[in-house]
């Protein structure tokens, strides 16, 4: 078993100003001024001539003692008596008085488990008594391997008593990095119970972490305590800058055990939270709480955050919100975990509670068990009280997933659970089956079959209903109405068996789908051969259930290497629906359709042409690769029963023609290859994509050309692009090519854009400056350089994506204001830039339309109060959206009109000097012309100090500002300011 990470947990506190935990020291050998520490030299090295390669005992560092002879062998080999050890270069023993002086640089004396060092030692045996002087005089306890030296220039020390005094002392511990202290005078007590342990009383000290010479920073302090290998406690602190004082502390404690224990968390709040600086200011918080080192490899915490509820609103009412933690780590059985859960009471009588357990296990190689739940009873309450944009933008989501592997199949089972910030409904993939194999080979057959199984619902929809509410009559007669439980489930099973014999391939597919909406829904009823018949049908629930087989066979192929011809023959549906259905039109009835045959031939070729070059481009290749085919089918029918249960009608139906089509599907690229360097290889260049489209397929068939007009058959085209010279750039744009359903005559052909997006990263390593540069004629650093670089996403992104993707919903940390890490001053700059629009288009003719408004989808909580109206409005006009209604969900069904979305993504940081650095990360809301989210940070490296300014907004209107300034070995010890508003009720 392997212990879990170490968590420093006490608290020090004073007047906004925190430390950390630290571990045991080790020894510095030099003294050091009493009011500015001095950095300690010649810590930690080997004495003249000795290996520095061979370890050494911490006592042979300090000190050389000469080999004992066989007299003072035997002496030291007596039992019953106490030994003393000394030695110097002139000893001088008075017999009357008892008085051992010893001379030399150094001379040593040791009793028991105590030593003193020095220029100059004077010992007497009568009294215990130990005078040392001399230019560095060390006190320590030898059989103590994390011993704290205590140096000074005379010690006066009793050690019967175990007691002495110093005119000044210096002594240091380390934790990651070294805390020195000094003081003018003190008092030196050793503890008898504890071997090794010293109590250093002292006045007039100082302390500091700067490990300069001239230290940047120090604190002074009147009384100091100081107990080796275990605490150190001053009072009153003064932190100088320099020479400057800048602050004033009550008292520091400073625990310098090692190892992991139990004890007080750091509480975290600002200067604001002691002296407000306004009336309106509401007091905040946070980490106030308690740590337990259950064991080596398991560890819990509890805490407590509270907002103040003085001046209160219904959308800020104040809260105490509780927070537990366990941790656990058992690596020899591969499990790793942790379980946390939180309860937040709002001073207005609500209430939330969330939980997170994550979960890793590996039972063997080929078996894996990964958890990661996270479970929010109010997702309103969860969004209104965060001020981080990632926490109040980010689904809340849970996912499950086993693997093993039994035999040639790797087996996969899992689901995903998300919930939506600010809003009720709860989507839920599970269980989430995929049984795959590799290829199982008998002689010339191999077969390759797969299997999936998938069930994915949703449940407390609360957008894009035609009946969103139920309205009952009431005892006193009036009416009263309730939110309709919606819900929505949807279920795919297929099983795939390819048998390839040969170059011969059959194909056989069998899947089941079914559509299952638990939501009254309007459904429009037309005649089948009669359209003049209509009438309108609610439905309380609607379904359909598709069952179908599809087979193919595909013959060898030709010309491979040049145009690559593959024949197939498949048998293929008339309708592009199931073989099989049932819906609520058919009243459940099983209805069935035809098949027919379908002969296709396709060819996909890569023609190319070589360009010359043109400046620091030696040649140019251009590429296109087109995937043609052609297929036919002959004219089929289908029953009026199968098209009365998919809504269709026999007048205008365009499905059972003769097909005759030709499908063209189209890519191309086109690359350079650089110069290569003067003094490289000729054919050394690197090749870089200067532009690389990809079209999705179109088909025209002249059979529908002569009937209607028109042959083209999809119903949506989509076009993509990127280049190598902008990494990460990334175009896309999607068409819906017609007015209506291309199946019918009466569908129009107009292209409208419904879906565009661009992103690109941008950064001082990007080939597009290099490449502007060559055409200029300078000089640039090779371009390989700006590979080492992800093209698809930046350190920043990655940063912003873990911190989302790994964002639990309870715990301590779960909420709270968190900063995105700032990059170094040294990363150069990186901009990155996101534009998403999507829209619909607008319907036609006279069906029934349900707008996703806002304006009407809050207006019944008007008789709640405006505060509860404005919480809806801006909800409804933040919250993800959860992708509910494209277009029709079923023919003859309301159309669910949503808003269109239109937003720039950006986020850039860059070092502004070599110690400033700063980032912007927004999100802009086109439409509404409005900024939804802002992170704003600004970092100043010290040598010993980091000072960040930070401002974060969330899309419903929180905000927070941030302002500290961090020692670097121990972040906890810091000034700072926070001032985190929430969204008032002035809409």
């Amino acid at each position: 078993m392997t212990k879990c990470p170490t968590r420093r947990g006490w608290w020090r506190a004073g007047l906004a100003v925190l430390a950390g935990l630290f571990v045991a020291s080790a020894p510095a050998e030099a003294q050091r001024a009493p009011q500015r520490p001095q950095r300690p030299a010649g810590v930690g090295q080997p004495a003249a001539g000795q290996d520095s390669t061979r370890p050494l005992s911490k006592d042979s560092r300090v000190y050389q003692w000469t080999a004992p002879d066989s007299a003072m062998r035997a002496l030291l080999d007596l039992e019953g008596y106490r030994k003393v050890q000394y030695q110097g270069d002139t000893v001088k023993f008075n017999a009357n008085t008892r008085i051992l002086i010893l001379k030399g640089k150094p001379s040593a004396v040791l009793r028991d488990e105590t030593m003193l060092v020095g220029d100059s030692i004077q010992y007497n045996d009568s009294t215990k008594k130990v005078v040392a002087t001399g230019d560095t005089v060390l006190l320590r306890d030898p059989t103590a391997q994390d011993a704290d030296d205590v140096i000074s220039s005379r010690i006066e020390y009793d050690l019967e008593a175990r007691q002495g005094f110093t005119n000044g002392f210096s002594t240091s511990v380390v934790s990651g990095q070294r805390l020195f202290l000094t003081a003018k005078e003190s008092t030196i007590l050793s503890d008898t119970l504890v071997s090794g342990r010293h109590v250093v009383f002292a006045k007039n000290g100082s302390f500091t972490y700067c490990d300069h010479a001239e230290p940047h920073f120090h604190f002074t302090t009147r009384d100091m305590k100081f107990v080796s290998q275990n605490v150190m406690v001053a009072r009153p602190g003064v932190l100088y800058i320099g020479e400057v004082p800048v602050f004033w502390i009550p008292f520091f404690f400073q625990d310098v055990r090692s190892g992991r224990r139990s004890g007080m968390l750091t509480p975290n709040f600002g200067v604001a939270e002691l002296f407000r600086n306004s009336p309106s200011y509401r007091r905040s918080v946070q980490n106030i709480g308690y740590f337990f080192a259950i064991n080596d490899y398991m560890n819990a915490e509890v805490s407590m955050d509270w907002r103040s509820g003085a001046r209160s609103s219904e959308i800020d009412p104040g809260f105490l919100r509780s927070n537990a933690d366990m941790r656990y780590r058992w690596v020899n059985r591969f499990i790793t975990g942790e379980l946390a859960m939180s309860y937040m009471a709002l001073r207005n009588g609500t209430s939330n509670t969330s939980w997170t357990w994550n979960h890793n296990q590996d039972f063997s190689k080929n078996t894996k068990l990964t958890a990661r739940m996270n479970l929010v009873q109010n997702t309103q309450i969860q969004r209104n009280t965060t001020v981080n944009p990632m926490a109040a933008n980010a689904t809340i989501r849970s996912q499950l997933n086993y693997q093993t592997k039994i035999g040639p199949a790797s087996i996969n089972v899992g689901g995903s659970r998300v919930q939506y910030p600010g809003r009720p409904q709860v989507d839920m993939d599970f269980p989430q089956l995929n049984v795959t194999t590799g290829t199982l080979e008998a002689g010339p057959v191999s077969w390759t079959p797969s299997l999936r199984l998938g069930i994915s619902g949703s449940s407390k929809i609360d957008q894009g209903l035609q009946f969103p509410f139920v309205y009952n009559i009431n005892n006193s007669g009036g009416v009263d109405s309730a939110r309709f439980n919606a819900s929505r489930r949807n279920m795919q099973f297929g099983f795939d068996t390819p048998i390839k014999l040969w170059d011969f391939q059959w194909q056989n597919s069998f899947t089941v789908t079914e559509q299952y909406r638990d939501y009254p829904e309007q459904r429009e009823i037309i005649g089948v051969r009669d359209t003049s018949v209509r009438s309108i049908r609610v439905f309380a629930r609607t379904f359909e259930t598709n069952v179908d087989w599809t087979t193919s066979f595909n013959l060898p192929r030709f010309f491979q290497g040049t145009w690559n011809v593959s024949p197939s023959v498949s048998v293929a549906n008339v309708d592009q629906g199931g073989l099989f259905v049932r819906t609520e039109r058919s009243g459940g009835k099983w209805v069935s359709q035809s098949k027919r045959l379908s002969y296709a031939l396709s060819a996909s070729p890569t023609l190319y042409a070589m360009l010359p070059g043109i400046g620091p481009i030696s040649k140019l290749r251009h590429a296109i690769t087109p995937a043609i085919s052609y297929s036919y089918s002959p004219a089929a029918s289908v029953s009026d029963e199968y098209l009365q249960a998919i809504g269709r009608t026999r007048v205008g139906y365009l499905g059972a023609l003769a097909q005759n089509r030709v499908s063209l599907n189209l890519t191309t690229n086109l690359e350079a290859k650089l110069r290569a360097p003067t003094d490289s290889e000729p054919d050394q260049g690197r090749k870089i994509k200067l532009l690389s489209l990809n079209f999705s397929p179109l088909s025209w068939d002249f059979v529908r050309a002569d009937s209607t007009g028109n042959g083209f058959t999809d119903k949506m085209f989509s076009i993509g692009g990127r280049t190598d010279l902008l990494p990460g750039l990334d175009f896309r744009a999607s068409y819906d090519l017609f007015q209506g359903d291309p199946a019918s005559d009466t569908a129009v052909f107009d292209p409208y854009r419904t879906d565009m997006g661009v992103t690109f990263s941008l950064n001082s390593k990007s080939a597009i400056f290099g490449f502007l540069a060559k055409l200029l004629g300078k000089e640039v650093p090779d371009l390989a350089d700006s590979a080492s670089i992800n093209p698809r996403q930046t350190a920043s992104q990655e940063n912003i994506t873990r911190q989302t993707r790994q964002m639990n919903a309870a715990g301590g940390g779960a909420m709270r204001g968190m900063q995105s890490a700032l990059p170094g001053s040294d990363q150069g700059w990186n901009l990155n830039i996101q534009y998403n629009a999507a829209r619909q288009r607008a319907p036609v003719g006279n069906g029934l339309v349900i707008e996703v408004d806002p304006v009407k989808q809050c207006e019944p909580f008007r008789s709640q109060g405006i505060a509860a109206y404005e919480r809806c409005f801006l909800n409804a006009q933040t919250s993800p959206p959860t992708g509910l209604g494209t277009g029709q969900s079923a023919i003859g069904a309301p159309f669910v009109r949503q808003p269109p979305v239109q937003s720039v993504n950006a986020s850039m940081s860059f070092g502004i000097t070599p110690n400033w650095s700063a980032q912007w990360t927004t999100q802009y809301d086109v439409e509404r012309a409005r900024f939804a989210s802002q992170q704003i940070g600004l970092q100043r490296q010290l040598h010993d100090w980091s000072a960040v300014f930070s401002f974060s907004q969330t899309p419903s209107g929180n905000f927070a500002f941030n302002f500290f300034i961090a020692l670097k070995a121990q972040p906890d010890l810091k000034f700072n300011y926070d001032r985190q508003t929430y969204r008032s009720s002035n809409f």
